[in-house]
């Protein structure tokens, strides 16, 4: 009896460790004068480590929202979130900071590159901040990997929106985040090179094993994923 009350309490503890992200009756809503607009309602969602979620629906579901709550870049106005098993939630906008850039990578649709650094720049300066040493170099192997080294000293307005892209991935990925948050990385893409930043998405994360949760209208791109999670007026349908 006392083994198996030990393997239970085992079996707890492993689940609790492989927990990666929890969201506990968490609401959004935006007030605008005397109206309240309800973006998210009530939404629970757990996520482990190592897995790969999409998230699906009409535009205007509230799916970019999400996104934007597990990055701590918009506050709940109730509930809870954990990541990693501490309450991000509760945490001041110092805290998540830190908390982001140390562990989330942050793709979206609109690359956000800066446009007078060259790629291993853009690539280089998260690096830089971060206080890793020979920055330049390192920036370089990660766009390698991107398969952009032929392009290490074009400016963005000399890529196309592919390469562009995966700039913003190679920049994302610097400081091997335990999480990937992929908002429609393929929104503005052709079929070519969507299928390119899915390839390289799926491949970095069974790699090197961080987790993955993505917003998509691309069903293709969200059927790869473990899970595919449906987002309808603003709560998991």
């Amino acid at each position: 009896m006392l083994t198996r009350h030990r393997t239970i309490i085992l079996i707890i503890k492993l689940l609790i460790m492989s927990e990666l992200l929890k969201l506990n009756q968490v609401n959004l809503t935006y007030q605008t004068g005397d109206e309240s607009i309800k973006v998210l309602k009530d939404i629970d969602l757990k996520t482990m480590k190592k897995e790969t979620i999409s998230f699906v629906g009409e535009s205007g579901s509230g799916k970019t929202s999400l996104i934007m709550l597990i990055a701590g870049l918009e506050k709940a106005t109730s509930g809870q979130i954990f990541f990693q098993n501490k309450e991000i939630s509760s945490l001041s906008e110092d805290e998540v900071s830190e908390i982001r850039r140390k562990n989330i990578g942050i793709v979206f649709q609109s690359f956000y590159l800066i446009p007078n650094y060259t790629a291993v720049e853009n690539v280089a300066l998260t690096l830089e901040l971060n206080n890793f040493k020979d920055p330049t170099n390192q920036a370089k192997a990660i766009l390698e990997r991107m398969r952009l080294k032929h392009r290490f000293n074009n400016l963005p307005s000399q890529l196309s929106g592919g390469e562009q892209q995966r700039v913003a991935i190679a920049r994302a990925i610097a400081m091997k985040p335990e999480l990937i948050l992929a908002d429609e990385p393929t929104g503005n893409l052709d079929s070519e090179n969507s299928e390119i930043i899915s390839e390289i998405l799926f491949n970095y994360v069974k790699e090197e094993g961080s987790s993955l949760i993505m917003v998509t209208h691309d069903e293709k791109l969200a059927d790869k994923a473990q899970r595919k999670i449906k987002i309808k007026d603003g709560k998991i349908d």
